[in-house]
């Protein structure tokens, strides 16, 4: 079924609360959508007038209307406001970038689930600040989920953690991979270099990126890097990325601990003209997650050129596919001897450049977009019967 003219609805709120790649699937996928079906109108709500005035500057089509929708707490502007606003905009589809879905408004619904590790690793969530953010989402995952007309999810094993975790049918759950903005595929400026260099102190440097929480286990990375030998070689580890809970505290302890602190860089949030500097020259890119519904800095790593090393858990598996090397994710020694060979072998270093950038061309997010329009196309043609 084509549909001609489709008015769907998006909480792209998250592009400004999300430190996440929840944030980076709402704005790419929006981009790409605005741009490959322009006749359809996109509603877009926002919690500020602020917010929506800058998502109009983002895309100023005629096509997309931006307006805040407000609501204290979340959970009422979610299921009270948000329903009301949906029913008063004759919206025909609401497409959820993650996790939550407005219960009361009963028209054709899609939420996006990236990955189960609110459940499979609760235990990175056992923190006094944390648990009321676990238990939201541990509740309105299971019913986002069944009252969905469609689940879509980044990686087979999340759409198979998804079918037995919330015990709904594989049939309903759409496996559409994320992809790299196309912008990491191109050289960084002379001036984006420069603030990388600064930021690195002009050493060669080992890169993580990605918010600082336990899921993500740093812990295991500075030990590796520690073990390497690298840092009596100058070289530096650089872990770039929103620290909110204060996480970078306990790396550094940790670092001080090992003899390397001098070594660690912890940069916070870098923005994406570093970030793309940042990944263009680095001796590799490193996430040692227990768990990642996709790991979106792998395939810009790939795109950027950086060599990847990533743990063997969840999707980062399927999605490194043979362009990368794996490891344990507990595996110390393991990692601390590919940091070390990628440090002293030119010629490793640079086949796992080239695979990675054969490997990203599996990934876009035309495709993407092409394929989440195909899923809204269904859900309407089944709701038509």
């Amino acid at each position: 079924m084509i549909v001609s003219a489709l008015r769907v609805a998006f909480d792209a709120s998250v592009i400004f609360s999300s430190v996440g790649g929840t944030g980076v699937y709402a704005s790419q996928l929006l981009s790409a959508m605005v741009e490959s079906k322009p006749e359809w109108t996109y509603l877009l709500y926002t919690r500020t007038e602020e917010q929506a005035q800058e998502l109009k500057r983002r895309w100023p089509q005629d096509h997309v209307l931006t307006a805040p929708v407000r609501g204290r707490p979340n959970a009422a502007r979610l299921q009270i406001q948000l329903p009301r606003r949906l029913s008063g905009d004759r919206v025909d589809l609401y497409h959820s970038f993650g996790y939550f879905l407005p219960l009361r408004w009963a028209g054709p619904r899609i939420v996006t689930i990236h990955d189960m590790n609110v459940y499979l690793n609760w235990h990175s969530w056992a923190r006094p600040h944390k648990l009321l953010n676990w238990a939201d989402m541990a509740v309105q995952t299971p019913l986002a989920a069944r009252s969905a007309d469609r689940v879509i999810t980044d990686s087979n094993f999340s759409q198979q953690s998804i079918c037995r975790i919330l015990r709904i049918p594989a049939a309903k759950v759409a496996v559409i991979p994320l992809a790299p903005d196309p912008y990491f595929d191109e050289p960084p400026s002379a001036d984006e270099v420069a603030e990388a260099e600064t930021l690195t102190q002009r050493r060669d440097f080992v890169l993580f990126v990605g918010i600082l929480s336990p899921q993500k286990n740093l812990a295991t990375l500075v030990r590796a890097f520690a073990s390497s030998g690298l840092a009596a070689r100058g070289s530096r580890l650089v872990i770039a990325g929103s620290d909110r809970e204060g996480h970078g505290a306990s790396l550094h302890a940790l670092a001080h601990e090992l003899g390397v602190d001098a070594a660690l860089l912890t940069p916070g949030f870098v923005k994406t003209s570093v970030l793309r500097a940042l990944y263009h020259s680095a001796l590799c890119l490193v996430l040692p997650s227990h768990g990642e519904g996709f790991g979106l800095p792998v395939v810009e790593a790939m795109a950027s050129g950086a060599p990847v090393l990533a743990a063997n858990r969840q999707s980062l598996p399927e999605v490194v596919g043979d362009a990368g090397c794996l490891f344990e994710p507990d595996d110390v020694a393991a990692l601390a001897a590919l940091l070390a060979r990628l440090k002293s072998d030119a010629d490793f270093r640079a086949d796992l450049q080239q695979r990675g950038r054969e490997r990203r061309k599996a990934f876009s997010w035309v495709a993407t977009a092409g394929a989440t329009a195909g899923v809204y196309e269904e859900v309407l043609a089944a709701r038509r019967r």
